[in-house]
């Protein structure tokens, strides 16, 4: 798809200069000018097609990011250009009496793409003057380059710096920066020295020995390399606060129950005989 846009707009150009040169006689040709006047409606597809090729399909394609619009629109200048690079050249040979038959061939083929680059162009001859009108088709190339690229260079340099407005990582450096220049230098921080050598911790409740206990060597570790277990021994406890209760006092008045004594209404029996 991309491809296509410069074969349409390669093609279209060509065809619009067709256009001219089927329906108006040529006004510039690589010997002369051939005076004629012109009408209003040529004229304004004159301007018109030069408006085209030098500013709205230049500016369209660099805008869009349309690069095989920019590519289509300068190899059409390309060819505008060729008859001004190779004609020069071949005078010499086309003047000669034993020319070749292919010289003459090319040298008609450049001729009659020269009168077609021009033709588009001969009706603003009479605002813009003979020589500045032939020169507007060596001008479609370089104005077509160098619009698509100073879009591209714009716009790169708008994102970097919108980029760079919207990085929190900027705004940072950037009043970090600006502390730093009112700060004076003896109020920086100075860099803390590193230490060095070994670091040798306090003893733990694991380490110092009762008088009791056998004498066991106990393994030493760096301070950075002590296991999670003998680190949470190592931790010394807080002693418990324990409110001492003592035993529940009896109490002093205590009501002596004896046995229940036998009331005078209840007759007494005697013990039951076994049978005989």
């Amino acid at each position: 798809m991309r491809r296509d846009y410069f074969t349409c707009v390669f093609l279209a150009c060509i065809c619009a200069s067709l256009f001219f040169v089927c329906f108006l006689p040529l006004y510039f040709t690589y010997d002369m000018i051939i005076p004629r006047e012109f009408g209003g409606l040529e004229k304004f597809c004159g301007w018109l097609f030069a408006l085209s090729v030098l500013l709205i399909i230049p500016v369209y394609a660099a805008y869009r990011k349309k690069f095989w619009i920019t590519a289509g629109l300068a190899v059409y200048g390309v060819v505008c250009l060729l008859p001004h690079w190779i004609l020069p050249g071949m005078a010499e040979k086309l003047g000669a009496e034993d020319v070749d038959i292919f010289t003459v061939i090319g040298g008609f083929v450049l001729k009659a793409i020269y009168g077609m680059a021009e033709a588009p162009f001969a009706s603003l001859s009479t605002a813009l003057g003979d020589d500045r009108a032939r020169m507007l088709p060596m001008r479609i190339l370089p104005v077509s380059l160098i619009i698509y690229a100073a879009f591209q260079i714009y716009r790169f340099y708008r994102n970097a710096y919108v980029a760079e407005q919207l990085d929190p990582a900027s705004v940072v450096d950037k009043t970090a920066r600006e502390h730093s220049t009112f700060t004076s230098p003896e109020k920086k921080e100075q860099p803390k020295p590193e230490v060095l050598g070994t670091v040798i911790s306090a003893p733990t409740r694991q380490n110092v020995r009762s008088p009791g206990t056998p004498n066991v060597k106990v393994p030493r570790y760096p301070s950075k390399e002590i296991p999670k277990q003998e680190t949470k021994q190592a931790i010394p406890r807080k002693k418990e606060e324990v409110i001492q209760l003592g035993a529940p006092k009896p109490k002093e008045e205590v009501i002596q129950l004896g046995a229940p004594k036998p009331k005078d209404d209840v007759i007494q029996l005697p013990p039951r005989m076994p049978d005989a």
